[in-house]
């Protein structure tokens, strides 16, 4: 992959990072103020216990995701970015437009999760 096309993923990938940490930050606070309830009856507290549960599920999401892009710009910075980390074949540029984490390429991401061992 030649610097500039280097360069543009590093970009897109900054932004997603900070896109992700501003997320998180208000997701959580959301999750956090979800969380505080008094004088609830027990219906609204399994509620309020459900949709707290399931806003902390979209910031694991969102944690899977952010580590996913510091480790895609780790790679930029040693220089195996958009090489597949299992065949160690490039990844096509198409699937980085999509994905710019992305870690496998197509074939070796189809393969790992029919087996169940990936998920993202």
């Amino acid at each position: 992959m030649d610097k500039e096309r280097l360069q543009y993923f590093k970009e897109k990938l900054l932004k997603m990072r900070e896109e992700l940490i501003d997320k998180l930050q208000k997701k959580y606070a959301e999750a956090i103020d979800i969380g505080k309830g008094d004088g609830l009856d027990s219906a609204d507290e399994a509620y309020r216990i459900y949709n707290r549960n399931l806003m902390l599920g979209r910031v694991e999401t969102d944690a899977l995701k952010l580590r996913l892009v510091e480790e895609a710009l780790k790679r930029i910075e040693n220089g195996t970015y958009g090489v597949c980390i299992s065949c160690e074949e490039e990844i096509e540029e198409k699937r980085l437009e999509y994905v710019p984490f992305a870690r496998y390429c197509t074939e070796c991401k189809s393969e790992l999760e029919k087996k169940g061992l990936i998920r993202m």
